[in-house]
């Protein structure tokens, strides 16, 4: 994240100043199956599902030459024999927003890891 400081600088340059320099990246972006990945962009199709709870995990790996990304989610609690439509539906919208393929793997409400402030929810295991 940065932020434009409208100042000119002193030595007299023009060109546009960083206010604090590069604070930090807004979101995760990687390459996957060629194509530039941001996870921002599951994390709100996923929370756009009500049946899906609030926790959840994308993991990478590499099988041989390819990548694969699996989406561990949690359906709320009533919500269990909705899994086929949710499926569905989740991977139509995945796919267009990102123009890519997932694995999604459902698990019973409360049984993925809690995350607690700044926590990652995003796992790139390809490089370990």
């Amino acid at each position: 994240m940065i932020q434009w400081n409208s100042h000119n600088c002193e030595c007299g340059r023009t060109f546009r100043l960083l206010e604090g320099g590069v604070t930090g990246r807004t979101d995760d972006i990687t390459k996957v199956k060629g194509v530039l990945f941001a996870p921002s962009a599951c994390e709100e199709i996923i929370q756009s599902f009500p049946e899906l709870g609030n926790e959840y995990q994308i993991v990478v790996n590499r099988q041989g030459n390819e990548d694969k990304i699996s989406i561990k989610l949690e359906m709320n609690p009533g919500c269990e024999n909705m899994i086929d439509s949710v499926r569905a539906k989740l991977l139509n919208q995945l796919r267009l927003k990102t123009n890519i393929g997932y694995d999604l793997e459902f698990h019973d409400f409360g049984t993925l890891p809690r995350v607690e402030g700044k926590a990652r929810r995003f796992k790139d295991l390809r490089h370990h």
